[in-house]
């Protein structure tokens, strides 16, 4: 079903990579000033758009795919333990940019609780996260469901321009999961499958998404209104 269409609004679903909001080489550590700058492209794109919704997610990065590469006794606690701390340094940034997010852990995410939030007028902020049953729930598994459900335009912010060649250089387009293969490398924490799982699940899901760099500025902005502006993996030609 086209949720999107029965509730009369245009989706927007963001998610900020884990690579982008925290530093790489740096266990536990939130790149504070570039999150306070997305923060501020979010909030001005929400304030031209009042019949656009948005919904927003985030990855581990050096938090919890940190803590969840470490596999000892305590690894469900730490890793949900380092979650919640960084969700709770982007709600705050959020909160201050005057963005009225609600924070819905990954363990406790259902399509359901999204609408209810959207519903209230509220911007969802749903984070990765580990269950219970120490399995991990991923973000950009999140993403692509709600997107899928909303009939939503499927926006991931990473720290690179894009999907890069061999040259170096950004692929605009791709229309094939061959198209990329081998080029593809895993960050050494991304315990979810890094950049070639979340290409392999849009084309299986038929979407279409933009990966771009959301460290320059203005991307986050431009990709909100619907700017090409790193790799387009369309996933639904037809679309």
């Amino acid at each position: 079903m086209d949720m999107g269409s029965e509730l009369a609004y245009d989706y927007r679903v963001l998610k900020l990579g884990g690579s982008l909001i925290t530093c790489k080489d740096l266990p536990r550590c939130v790149r504070l000033e570039l999150l306070r700058k997305v923060s501020e492209e979010i909030k001005k794109f929400i304030d031209e758009n009042p019949n656009e919704k948005i919904i927003l997610l985030h990855g581990g990065g050096s938090f919890g795919h940190y803590e969840a590469s470490i596999f000892d006794d305590s690894r469900t606690v730490r890793t949900s333990e380092a979650m919640q701390e960084l969700n709770y340094m982007v709600t705050k940034q959020l909160l201050k940019s005057g963005i009225n997010v609600i924070s819905i852990p990954g363990k406790f995410y259902t399509f359901d609780i999204v609408l209810n939030a959207l519903e209230k007028g509220l911007v969802p902020l749903i984070y990765g996260d580990i269950k219970f049953d120490a399995s991990i729930i991923s973000a950009d598994d999140m993403s692509i469901d709600i997107a899928k459900k909303l009939n939503a335009r499927l926006l991931f912010a990473i720290d690179k321009a894009g999907i890069l060649g061999r040259d170096g250089r950004v692929i605009s387009e791709l229309r094939r999961i061959d198209e990329v293969g081998r080029l593809l490398q895993a960050n050494y924490y991304d315990v979810t499958g890094g950049i070639s799982s979340k290409i392999q699940k849009i084309f299986e899901n038929n979407l279409n998404a933009m990966i771009f760099d959301g460290s320059k500025a203005g991307n986050i902005y431009l990709a909100l209104k619907g700017y090409n502006i790193g790799t387009l993996v369309r996933g639904n030609p037809n679309a």
